[in-house]
């Protein structure tokens, strides 16, 4: 093998001393069948191809054999509660089924892996609804691939549609701190792929004004992601003369954040101040103490099992994807520690 050219599986082969088919095999990630490979023989083509170099192409041998056995997931942020809840899910069920997962951050990684024909199936946790994702969509759509949209807005044409119903909940968040409060803050994380809607600023905006309370710009805040600069928001908002009495923040994350920045100011939760996220995420319920928060009942296993079902469908028909379904999640106020209602007040 010239040193300038990448290994093959033939170099893989001739190194472990064994056949092709035994290296395809065992790369392959196989088991069971009438095939019996000895664990001394798998060891020495691992060992090998490790030696090498060697990283098998995937989008190459699924072209030949008309499907890749990969589903991609598709999120924004991995730091996000909602992307790395979904993200677990999918690695924690589709591998049992015979599937490799891969996790691409952004819609251009996501349309260039999917158009190059790497993956038999994708899921899209966000969606902007732009026309360039649209044609996206389509085009995957014509070529058989499996897919399911989270969507506000978006119809199945071809591919599944999971709808957050964030207006709902969010709602009944307003509803519930204006019944206490007047002095309330928001932490309003900036989403990337906002939709055509409303977004959670501007529904939480509205459903106080419905019931009597308008926010001072000076406790609304900002977050563009990152903890360290909600957590110094919190803690300036927390300490000014005129401080909120509650606070909701777009995001767990961010909501959490709020949380740490009041323990180290020395103000009680819920008692002193009650906070509100929004994801209904296992990061936030497994905060101390645990955080109310607007957000669907679990929904990620939900949205894989969807996948699934037009995966098999694909087998069966590979020159395109037809129908869909529209599967709403409509989202709620889940009272928690940091909340009188559900807390320890």
């Amino acid at each position: 093998m010239g040193s300038s050219l990448k290994p093959t599986i033939r170099d893989v082969a001739e190194q472990a001393g064994v056949s092709l088919a035994t290296v395809s095999y065992v790369l392959s990630g196989r088991n069971g069948g009438s095939t019996r490979i000895s664990e001394p023989t798998k060891e020495r083509v691992l060992q090998a191809a490790q030696a090498l170099g060697y990283v098998a192409n995937h989008a190459a041998r699924g072209m030949r054999r008309g499907r890749t056995d990969t589903v991609a997931v598709v999120v924004e942020n991995l730091d996000a509660p909602w992307d790395r809840s979904l993200a677990e899910a999918a690695n924690r069920i589709l591998p049992s089924h015979g599937y490799r997962v891969v996790i691409l951050l952004g819609h251009e990684a996501w349309r260039n892996f999917m158009l190059s024909g790497g993956a038999d199936g994708a899921i899209l946790g966000f969606s902007t609804g732009s026309a360039e994702e649209l044609r996206t969509i389509a085009d995957l759509v014509a070529r058989g691939a499996a897919q399911v949209v989270v969507s506000q807005s978006l119809e199945p044409r071809g591919f599944d549609v999971v709808s957050m119903g964030e207006g709902g909940g969010i709602a009944e968040a307003a509803q519930y701190l204006a019944s206490r409060h007047r002095r309330i803050g928001v932490i309003d994380r900036v989403h990337t792929a906002a939709g055509s809607g409303p977004g959670r600023l501007e529904l939480f905006r509205t459903g106080l004004e419905r019931h009597g309370v308008e926010l001072d710009p000076a406790l609304v805040r900002s977050s563009p992601g990152s903890w360290r600069t909600t957590y110094t928001e919190a803690l300036d908002m927390l300490s000014g003369g005129d401080p909120p009495t509650a606070v909701f923040a777009t995001s767990d994350l961010d909501a959490v954040c709020v949380g740490v920045a009041a323990e180290r100011l020395g103000i009680k939760v819920p008692q002193q101040l009650e906070i509100i996220g929004v994801g209904n995420s296992d990061f936030g319920q497994d905060a101390e103490p645990a955080l109310s928060t607007v957000g669907p009942d679990p929904v990620q296993d939900d949205i894989i099992r969807l996948l699934l079902v037009r995966l098999e469908a694909r087998q069966g028909r590979p020159e395109g994807q037809s129908g869909g379904r529209h599967v709403p999640a409509p989202w709620r106020l889940h009272f928690r520690g940091t909340t009188v209602r559900g807390g320890a007040g």
